[in-house]
């Protein structure tokens, strides 16, 4: 499908996305701990829906309200269930290790997910007891995965860190996990042992090393679990604000350990009104200009970022963004390509994305690239271009961010969903 949108002033208020980053975490955490639990969130997405629907295939029982999810206990048979991730890298990276500690299962999934690296991962997994048929989707994985010393790299994906950790309290011996480069991302690793600890694990932390004592078990918090709001989602409706707007997320936690709440000092830092609230975040337009900034924590920014940079005065750089090449899209690629059609100017060198400012850029038609984020980076740069824009694809946003459309409405934009048939 595609979106046409128009140039437009956003102003107005916003309640923010729910975090999958965290829920993905707490779900899982909640469907293992073998006792009844509770968690609340304002809406879904397709990502949290894919963990949602494996952990069902696993044995998990629970009940979805308007509120949430409550879990009770559950039996896992492991009996070789079939999980479809979708196309939710994180279903699949956090779940491998958790399913292969409860005795093995299926994966399959769609889009770019199975070209989606895994060796490191796998290769850990088959020192600790787990067999593999097939190195990238579909696979199945056998076995039981044992605790012990594993080695991975700390620069490809946190994700691989993140799965074990959430594995680590299935199993009977310690987890000590070794990273052998510094650790990339080191928010969304907090974030888990965050949750860990709200389920009674005691983990131990130090220098590219973690640990976790065997035989914990989970036990369920006291009172239902609440997700916090998404720094990353909130990240489209805030910089539409810094475009000239004025627009305010509430929800937001400004003691979040996500690491995309670094929006709000990167939109300070260009030149954006920026005022904190204990709700949230308000920012307003102001005089924009470049911005030089390291990448490598916040990669899911980037698109965003972009959007707003190309309408900054200036020469901006990106770097070391060489992970983007490996989401939903070769978004080092995608980034560069919406801005060009938009009438900007960007460029890739190496693994940076230089991008300069152009002055009312035309608009034009951009590629979704089957990427949410490409296309609600697109929407957020139409809003400071002169003519209207159409965006191929429209339909990924429910990957991440479904009510993004009748939000940016809320703002006052205009969303309309052509017929191409």
């Amino acid at each position: 499908m595609i979106a046409q949108v128009r140039p437009f002033q956003a102003l107005g208020s916003l309640p923010s996305p729910v975090s999958k980053s965290a829920a993905h975490r707490v779900l899982i955490l909640a469907a293992l701990c073998g006792k009844a639990c509770t968690v609340r969130f304002d809406g879904t997405n397709d990502d949290i829906d894919a963990t949602l629907r494996c952990l069902a295939a696993l044995g998990a029982v629970f009940e979805r309200t308007p509120e949430g999810v409550s879990f009770r206990p559950a039996v896992f048979p492991g009996v070789n269930p079939e999980l479809d991730c979708g196309e939710s890298g994180s279903t699949l990276r956090f779940l491998l290790p958790v399913a292969s500690a409860l005795g093995g299962a299926r994966f399959c999934g769609r889009g770019r997910l199975p070209e989606r690296p895994l060796e490191d991962l796998v290769s850990a997994m088959e020192a600790h007891g787990v067999r593999f048929e097939g190195r990238r989707l579909p696979l199945t994985v056998s076995g039981r995965l044992s605790g012990g010393e594993f080695l991975l790299p700390g620069n490809v994906s946190s994700q691989y860190l993140t799965g074990l950790l959430l594995a680590a309290p299935l199993m009977k011996e310690d987890t000590v996990i070794r990273l052998s480069s510094p650790l990339q991302s080191a928010a969304y690793v907090d974030m888990t042992l965050e949750a860990l600890e709200s389920f009674g694990v005691r983990t131990e932390k130090g220098p590219c090393l973690f640990r976790v004592p065997g035989g914990q078990g989970l036990r369920p918090p006291e009172s239902c679990l609440k997700v916090e709001g998404d720094w990353s989602g909130a990240a489209f409706p805030l910089c539409l604000g810094a475009l000239g707007g004025d627009v305010e997320v509430s929800g937001l936690s400004l003691k979040s350990l996500q690491g995309d709440r670094r929006i709000a000092d990167l939109l300070a830092l260009m030149g954006a009104r920026v005022q904190r609230g204990e709700k949230g975040l308000r920012v307003r337009g102001g005089a924009l200009h470049a911005l030089e900034t390291d990448v490598s924590a916040i990669p899911d920014l980037v698109p965003v970022l972009a959007a707003v940079l190309m309408h900054a005065q200036g020469v901006s750089r990106l770097y070391n963004a060489g992970r983007l090449r490996l989401k939903e899209s070769d978004r080092l690629e995608t980034v560069r390509a919406m801005v060009v059609s938009l009438g900007g100017s960007a460029r890739i060198e190496d693994d940076s994305l230089i991008i300069t400012g152009t002055a009312r850029c035309p608009g034009g038609r951009v590629s979704g690239a089957g990427d949410h984020r490409i296309v609600m980076a697109a929407a957020v740069a139409a809003a400071a271009c002169a003519g209207p824009t159409y965006i191929s694809d429209c339909e990924a946003v429910a990957k991440s961010y479904p009510a993004f459309p009748s939000d940016y409405q809320t703002l006052g934009g205009m969303w309309n969903v052509l017929d191409v048939r």
